[in-house]
């Protein structure tokens, strides 16, 4: 069959194609090109390559077009990072400088298990990072959420940014919704002190976790608070907000020092044991 553009329908217009062998640029093995016309400019000549090299170029093209798109994605992060606080250096921060071994191991698996899921599937993971001021629990979130976030859509703030403060309540679900769908790593600094009323916080709450509940992809929820266990959140959140979340993220601690002050709390460690599930405990 002949085509538009095959080299025998080439042929039949112009006449017969004159072939002509130039070097590949990289091994200088000849390879067959068409001849350009007289006057034509050279310069093509140095592109050339065989085809072993020209699919090996390919491939090295497509690796730093990659590259480029994971940097890109990373400063964008960076940025947003920052956009939250400016000074912290949040944007640094690394499951490494966690104080409490099993915390750090907990977030590793997180972010593994994450990285590993399929992305068509129904994964929801996550955890609760509770404990005193000063003791790095938003730095600790700001480690699992920095080595997921980068190519993925990420959401990280405030309690009342997430939860739209600045919606009326008769579009706060909707609202929620919007915001939380599509979603793929959320991030929730300092949980317990938002200033909506405790029927509109819990409805927010409520629409945050069916919207995580109901997503088409996988999910991973990471939450700071100083509140005590998961009854005291339940107490914030509503119960049918916490039904959901409570079995997607565990109780965890970064540790209990301050790291201002140098203080060790002592009853934050005994109150999160006295919280802890025993399968918890043992993670």
């Amino acid at each position: 069959m002949i085509t538009p553009n095959s080299p025998r329908r080439i042929s039949a217009v112009l006449g017969q194609v004159t072939t002509i062998e130039v070097p590949c640029r990289d091994c200088g093995a000849l390879v067959a090109r068409p001849a350009q016309l007289p006057g034509r400019p050279e310069g093509w000549r140095d592109a050339v390559r065989c085809r072993v090299h020209a699919a090996a170029a390919g491939v090295d093209a497509a690796s730093a077009r990659a590259a480029s798109a994971r940097d890109r994605d990373r400063q964008t992060w960076f940025d947003t990072v920052r956009a939250f606080d400016a000074v912290a250096g949040y944007e640094h921060a690394s499951v490494d400088e966690i104080d409490s071994t099993k915390t750090a191991a907990a977030c590793r698996r997180l972010i593994d298990t994450h990285t590993a899921a399929d992305p068509h599937g129904g994964h929801r993971g996550g955890i609760a990072l509770i404990g005193p001021t000063g003791i790095g629990k938003t730095r600790a979130m700001f480690s699992v959420v920095n080595a997921l976030a980068p190519g993925r859509r990420a959401l990280v703030g405030s309690e009342d940014t997430i939860l739209a403060v600045d919606v009326p309540p008769w579009e706060l679900t909707a609202a929620i919704t919007a915001r939380i769908t599509g979603v793929e790593v959320l991030g929730i600094d300092d949980v317990g002190v938002s200033l909506r009323r405790p029927d509109e916080r819990m409805l927010a709450w409520k629409a945050l976790a069916d919207a995580v509940a109901r997503a088409t992809h996988p999910v991973t929820v990471v939450i700071t608070t100083n509140l005590q266990g998961w009854t005291a959140l339940t107490g914030w959140v509503g119960a049918q907000a916490a039904s959901r979340l409570s079995g997607w993220m565990p109780l965890a601690s970064p540790g209990w020092t301050d790291r201002r002050t140098g203080r060790t709390h002592e009853q934050w460690r005994n109150d999160l044991l006295a919280a802890q599930r025993p399968e918890e405990r043992n993670r």
